[in-house]
């Protein structure tokens, strides 16, 4: 136990005092895989090395810190790492903002950010940590394109870009600015070009029949799940068509068939061609596929309608409707056919209206049949499911990405990269400007030799989009850096992927449901490829918490509103552990956090009052060591009046104590760092109640009373150490205790605690 002597609280003195410490013992190093000890892998987000760690970055690591230094209080072996978000368009239009190649743009940033993050004292295993630009990682994408290409869920597909003539380079949606190019403000137009897409269509259904299953992900996390996949439960049935052929069709109004007037069917629907017979249909359709109709046209109300000049038999077998294509079914129902019902659904109405008034040349509309014809309609139908979720596009024309192994040859075709020669390596002394494709024209890798036939071939220059990386993401930091430069079949092969897998918690943002959605899909793949089979439901996470975002003023914090806070000037001003406290204290994860001084400035008076009364209890008990009796006096014949304050002991120790320790455990158990922080908070106020009590009766603390409240800060300190670990293990060594492993250990848990 130390001397007692009292110093006012420095944050920034205590933080570097104890991160050097955590350096020098090489504290948050993942251990070994050994079997006997219980071990949790917990996945925080990836962030983009977009310059600087913001506020939201902070809420979320401060969770998944707290919840990762909890578990290796109590002696569970933790993997806790992360990996960079390295590539895509933010570190694109960071480096051409700053006119420097992105590699070294993306170094500098992640160098920065590594050393915010290290400040805050986040308990990563740093020796894992990544980016997803370095060679030896993105030949990680590169093998996961290349297997899922064999297995027929990567296809080569059309898809509709932004093109500016100008610059002539595609855009991004965020690079539009009412209709204009964010470089040049010249206008912007739609146009079609070979792409790459990703077939997640093959899994949909197990993700949506797996999420019973997801016992551990909390409500946010699976509605995020529900939200992707975008499931809309109904009946289908099967419509007479012309040429002896039937058309299936969807709709959610199970109860009002009888009122179809028309059919809508997906301009991407399998059988598009037998709908579109007639030369001027097709080339209308093409204009729409191609973006060639009004770029602006994506309301309701204006919504591209193509008529077939087809009908199908209506659902009563009485009469007929129209069909039609539009575009409006796929972001609905997926690439299907649907009733339209009018009476049912405010954007089939206002195509009805539409139909009705003649409107782009389409003048015929089904006629309703009446309800009492309808138990005819309701029996022929069955039960049927539709998702939004579908297929979407993985390649970019960007010179920031991972290179797709893919060679072009005039003899050969389209040829994959052999998995032996990757990584395909990117340049790296590209500097783009915003204007054309820097990639395609660096003739240095863009001519190469074909696999096949050794001939002259032509690379492709389109680069994986960067939540194509995401995919694996969740996968490098369970391989020990040492394995990292081994082949990707070999790492596949570690035990240790089977030791810390499926990961045990991911915590991230309520914007990642869309990357853990396609996790979800890719894992089920590479189980039924072979490498994650070993994962025998599919599912990489077997928990998730997917908290809310900060906010400002009810408005989502960003730099072009002006309503961001800079976490480093409030760690320079109140220190990590008061930043990372009030985030936790502020809100339930499952809420958005409206940002306020208010929590900051109650956390920060919170951790001064604990060290300042726990120096000044300590400072007593070095001053007096044997304060053995009561000394309030004494009675009529000389004796020392009896101990009064026993029941209160009592209280504190059995009641007030044990009932903290255990919901607080509860709470961390959970993940419900909001309440664990007050119930933390609320022990204090015991602690300093029993002493207020026990002084107001006697004056000064007898020996027992002043060991219960040793006792007492001895547990709130432990309770502490998850949530502001810097004050919490310093003052854990001022009470007497030795530096050890990872973490303060819980109540209960020896202090002999496994690194």
């Amino acid at each position: 136990m130390s001397d007692g002597t009292h110093t006012s609280y420095d944050p920034q003195a205590v933080e570097v005092k104890r991160q050097a410490a955590w350096r020098e013992r090489d504290a948050f190093r993942t251990p070994a895989t050994l079997e006997e000890q219980p071990h949790l892998y917990i996945k925080p987000s990836a962030p983009f090395t977009s310059g600087n760690i913001h506020i939201g970055h902070v809420r979320s690591y401060s969770i998944g810190d707290a919840y990762a230094r909890f578990h290796r209080a109590r002696g569970d072996g933790v993997l806790f790492a992360f990996g960079f978000d390295a590539f895509g368009l933010p570190a694109e239009l960071g480096a051409i903002a700053s006119g420097e190649p992105p590699s070294e743009w993306v170094s500098r940033c992640a160098e920065h950010m590594t050393g915010q993050l290290d400040r805050l004292g986040f308990s990563f295993d740093w020796e894992r940590t990544f980016l997803s630009s370095d060679p030896i990682q993105y030949r990680w994408s590169q093998w996961l394109f290349l297997t899922l290409l064999e297995a027929g869920l990567v296809y080569r597909g059309t898809g509709t870009v932004d093109w500016c003539d100008t610059c002539q380079t595609t855009l991004a949606t965020i690079q539009v600015e009412d209709g204009l190019c964010w470089r040049c403000h010249n206008p912007v137009r739609l146009i079609q070009r070979p792409q790459w897409n990703l077939r997640v269509s093959a899994y949909v259904e197990e993700n949506d029949s797996r999420l019973a299953e997801l016992q551990n992900w909390d409500e946010n996390s699976l509605a995020s799940q529900r939200f992707v996949l975008g499931r809309v439960d109904g009946v289908e049935v099967e419509l007479s068509a012309p040429r002896e052929t039937t058309l299936t069709v969807f709709t959610p109004h199970a109860d009002a068939l009888e009122l179809a007037r028309f059919v809508l069917i997906s301009p991407k629907h399998p059988d598009i061609d037998f709908w579109v017979p007639d030369a001027s249909v097709r080339d209308r359709l093409e204009e729409l596929r191609s973006g060639g109709l009004e770029r602006g046209s994506r309301d309701a109300e204006a919504i591209a309608l193509i008529d077939t000049g087809m009908s199908v038999s209506a659902p009563s077998g009485d009469g007929l409707l129209p069909v039609l294509i539009s575009p409006v079914v796929d972001g609905r129902f997926g690439e299907t056919a649907v009733l339209g019902i009018p009476e049912h659904d405010r954007t089939d109405e206002m195509i009805a209206e539409r139909l009705a008034s003649g409107r782009d040349a389409v003048e015929r509309l089904g006629p309703a049949t009446p309800p009492s014809q309808s138990d005819s309609v309701i029996s022929g139908a069955r039960p049927a499911v539709r998702y939004k979720a579908d297929d979407f596009s993985i390649s970019r024309q960007r010179s920031w990405g991972t290179p797709i192994p893919i060679v072009y040859c005039e003899q050969c075709g389209t040829v994959p990269v052999p998995k032996e020669q990757l990584p395909v390596l990117l340049p790296l002394d590209i500097t783009p400007t915003g204007t054309g494709n820097p990639l395609a024209e660096s003739a240095d890798f863009v001519e190469t030799t074909c696999p096949s036939c050794a001939g002259p071939a032509r690379r492709e220059t389109d680069t994986l989009d960067c939540h194509f990386d995401a995919l694996w993401l969740w996968i490098p930091v369970c391989v020990p850096a040492e394995a990292r430069g081994e082949t990707l079949e070999e790492i596949l092969a570690l035990p240790d992927l089977r030791y810390w897998l499926p990961c045990e918690r991911v915590v991230a943002g309520s914007d990642s449901g869309n990357f853990g959605f396609d996790q979800r899909i890719v894992t089920k793949a590479l189980r039924d490829i072979g490498p994650l089979a070993f994962l025998s439901d599919g599912e990489p996470f077997a928990g998730c918490l997917f908290h809310e975002m900060v906010i400002s003023d009810g408005r989502k914090m960003s730099k072009h509103l002006g309503n961001v806070v800079d976490p480093d000037a409030l760690v320079e001003r109140y220190g990590a552990d008061t930043v990372r406290l009030a985030l936790l204290y502020a809100a339930r994860p499952q809420r958005s956090l409206n940002w306020s001084d208010s929590a900051v400035l109650r956390c920060h008076r919170f951790l001064t009052q604990v060290w300042d009364f726990s120096h000044l209890k300590l400072a007593q008990a070095n001053a007096d060591p044997d304060p053995a009796t009561p000394t309030n006096g004494s009675g009529g014949d000389g004796e020392p009046l009896r101990d009064t304050t026993e029941h209160l002991r009592l209280k504190l120790r059995s009641q007030w104590c044990e009932t903290a320790v255990e919901k607080i455990t509860e709470d961390m158990e959970n993940l419900e760092m909001h309440s664990a922080v007050r119930n933390v908070m609320r022990l204090f106020d015991r602690i300093k109640d029993f002493d207020k009590r026990v002084l107001a009766r006697e004056g000064r603390l007898s020996r027992a009373n002043l060991e219960a409240v040793m006792h007492a800060l001895t547990l709130l300190v432990q309770t502490l150490g998850p949530l502001a670990p810097h004050l919490a293990e310093e003052l854990w060594i001022a009470f007497g205790h030795d530096e050890q492993g990872a973490q303060t250990p819980w109540p209960g848990v020896s202090s002999q605690v496994p690194a």
